[in-house]
């Protein structure tokens, strides 16, 4: 099962990430997913996530993840990913910079059968905020 849950995760950064593709959401999330996410930020629905992923396509219109390493064992899955992007828009109360974003974060990531039921996300928003305040600098 944990190749299938690898699969699965890779589908998921291809298709919602990197394509935009939110349909993929709601096949594979599990109805009642649970999110946790950046400063305590919690979701009890797909929706929630989806969500999330459009604000972070919203300031970063070009975002792009790629998978580096993925770990399984039992139900979970441990994913560390690579994102870049242009930060075009407001980004956690910055406004658009312009910046070339690279930064790095990782998933621990629950499975209920097929589906995803519960995601725990850590990125590095330090250095997508030097890396935005730096460009704002600049550009002044």
């Amino acid at each position: 099962m944990i190749e299938k849950h690898k699969e699965i995760a890779r589908l998921i950064s291809q298709r919602v990430v990197n394509e935009k593709d939110y349909a993929a959401i709601e096949e594979h999330l599990t109805t009642d997913y649970i999110y946790h996410g950046l400063g305590g930020m919690m979701s009890k629905t797909p929706k929630g996530f989806m969500e999330a992923i459009k604000g972070f396509h919203a300031a970063i219109p070009d975002l792009k993840s790629e998978i580096i390493d993925i770990i399984g064992e039992a139900d979970r899955l441990v994913l560390r990913f690579n994102f870049t992007g242009t930060h075009k828009g407001e980004f956690m109360g910055f406004p658009a910079s312009g910046a070339n974003l690279h930064f790095e974060g990782m998933i621990m990531r629950r499975f209920e059968g097929e589906k995803v039921a519960e995601d725990w996300d850590y990125f590095d928003f330090p250095t997508v905020v030097s890396q935005i305040q730096n460009s704002l600098k600049v550009s002044l």
